[in-house]
């Protein structure tokens, strides 16, 4: 049941970007009656093709099953193509191909959802606003990591650091080398002895 409510708001979100881009439904209507079906464990939405290249989400039997990596979805949030990356691919490929290609390209428009309720200058502002706080969120992220990485290795030396842990790796190859140095001499020695 939560399947069928994701698909149907995901077609309807879908279908409400479609309207502003009329080169992807272009783009969609030739695979018009095949569905995907999408599975980031434990979800799954199941979209088909409309004969307008539209999407719907009462589909059959799926054409295309791609599944995304649930490990992959919190970096979705900062990076959109990282669900991209670990993706499993059933059925056909065209499709599927042509489906991705759609979903990349399209964007979301918040300023101009927005506007229809506060105005275009208020939209603008606001999601102006958003994104810099999102951008300082991901700012303040990057900083707190670095401190904490730098009190764990240098204040509480919990860590090592890449350049000690370099210079760890440095003395055990040539520890290792001297050994083996070592062994070959005494081997020779013990040759030479009668």
């Amino acid at each position: 049941m939560l399947d069928q409510i994701a698909s149907s708001a995901a077609a309807a979100v879908l279908n409400h970007m479609l309207a502003r881009e009329p080169w992807a439904r272009a783009a969609l209507a030739p695979f018009a009656g095949r569905s995907a079906r999408l599975q980031a464990a434990p979800f799954s939405v199941q979209l088909g093709i409309a004969a307008d290249g539209g999407f719907a989400a009462d589909a059959g039997a799926p054409t295309v099953t791609i599944g995304v990596d649930a490990a992959a979805l919190p970096r979705v949030l900062l990076e959109p193509k990282a669900a991209l990356r670990n993706v499993r691919l059933d059925g056909d490929a065209e499709f599927a191909q042509a489906l991705s290609g759609v979903l990349q390209r399209l964007r979301p428009e918040p300023e101009e959802e927005l506007s229809r309720f506060v105005g275009d200058a208020a939209a603008v502002r606001i999601v102006a606003v958003l994104r810099a706080a999102l951008a300082g969120i991901r700012e303040a992220g990057g900083r707190l990591a670095v401190q904490t990485a730098d009190y764990l290795v240098a204040e509480n030396p919990m860590l090592v650091s890449r350049q000690e842990m370099a210079a760890f790796a440095a003395d055990v190859a040539r520890l290792r080398d001297d050994v083996e140095r070592l062994a070959k001499r005494i081997e020779l020695q013990a040759r030479q002895q009668p």
